[in-house]
């Protein structure tokens, strides 16, 4: 049986999402930039590590709450399949996220969505790509700073 042991996403839902991206990127440093997936509307995003960060307006895909976890799934459908067997439906039918991925939600016992996603090969391919250039945290660590007892 699976189970999540990775985290995806963290997700901002705004009402003034470029207010919100501005306090983020240019107060904070987090590389914020303009992007779209699929047929959502245009939001700001970036990867941090492995993590993707957004903020997108909140008539997109509204939630109960303004923030959501997304975590990362490898068989998308039987994961859904067994939560649903538990007596936990998904908010929507699973559906393309951009190129190759997949995604759909479940809401925790509190209300708050929780996106599951099954992340395309184009993603895989990005998040190795970043990592060739130094986003990697243990690697930018163990440059800073030697690993006790190596």
């Amino acid at each position: 049986m699976e189970r999540v042991e990775f985290l995806s996403a963290v997700l901002l839902t705004s009402r003034e999402p470029d207010r919100l991206a501005a306090f983020y990127r240019d107060l904070l440093g987090i590389p914020l930039k303009a992007e779209r997936h699929g047929e959502s509307e245009q939001h700001w995003g970036c990867e941090l590590g492995d993590v993707h960060f957004a903020i997108h307006p909140s008539s997109d895909r509204p939630g109960p709450g303004p923030i959501r976890l997304a975590f990362w799934v490898f068989d998308l459908e039987a994961f859904a399949d067994r939560l649903e067997q538990a007596g936990t439906k998904c908010r929507y039918p699973i559906q393309q996220l951009g190129e190759g991925s997949l995604v759909t939600a479940v809401e925790d016992p509190d209300g708050n969505e929780v996106e599951l996603t099954q992340m395309g090969d184009s993603w895989r391919e990005h998040l190795a790509e970043r990592r060739r250039g130094g986003a990697d945290v243990i690697a930018r660590a163990a440059a800073n700073r030697p690993l006790e007892g190596a």
